[in-house]
This record gives C-alpha cells, sequence and structure tokens, in this order.
C-alpha cells in the first residue's frame, strides 16, 4: 500500500525569515464560508520551512511580501524537550517552491 504525505499552499507571502540553515516563509491563505446566510472569510497562516539552500537563496532574491506562491510540501512532527517538558512541533516543509505572480506593490502584476 502506498502513502502519501502532501501538502499544498496557494496564498500570499507575509513576510521571509532567514534562520541558521534554514528560511522561513510565512503565507497567507484566505478561507470562505457560509454562516446563518452570512458569507464569512478568515485568513489562515502557514510557516513554510524552506531546507534547500539553492531554493532558499532563489525565494529571498525573487520573491517578496504579497507575491503569490505554490507551494508543494510536507508535514513533518518533531519534538523537544523544554523546561522538563516535552514540546511537539509540525512543520510544513517546502519540496516545490513556484512564484504565480509579484505583487502590484513591487510594481508587476
Amino acid at each position: 500500500m502506498r502513502t502519501v504525505n502532501r501538502h499544498t499552499v496557494l496564498g500570499h507571502v507575509g513576510n521571509i525569515i532567514p534562520l541558521k540553515g534554514v528560511l522561513k516563509v510565512n503565507v497567507a491563505t484566505n478561507r470562505e464560508w457560509q454562516s446563518d446566510g452570512e458569507r464569512k472569510t478568515a485568513t489562515d497562516w502557514v510557516q513554510v520551512t524552506v531546507l534547500d539552500k539553492k531554493q532558499a537563496e532563489w525565494i529571498e532574491e525573487n520573491v517578496g511580501q504579497g507575491d503569490l506562491v505554490y507551494i508543494e510540501s510536507r508535514i513533518s512532527n518533531s519534538s523537544y524537550p523544554r523546561e522538563g517538558e516535552q514540546v511537539y512541533v509540525t512543520d510544513v516543509i517546502a519540496q516545490l517552491f513556484n512564484l504565480v505572480s509579484k505583487s502590484r506593490a513591487h510594481g508587476q502584476t
């Protein structure tokens, strides 16, 4: 039996944070629904971790705040001890990162 660990994100970049050996990209996604006949919207933020050095360099050079990006990733779970308690972390690890369109704030569409 085959299994799949795939997560897809299509959203706008909030910020890009370079850290030791990795790049964190915060991406805003919107969702809409109806409740009691009223249309509702909410923004969810996904923090994507980029481990590939070449990919991280390309993102830093070519992607900016507000840009629309498409990301295929995998989910990774880990844990570590902190102050006597076990902390559990779920990471979204980028495997494919595409720039769909530049933000108008950057003077392009």
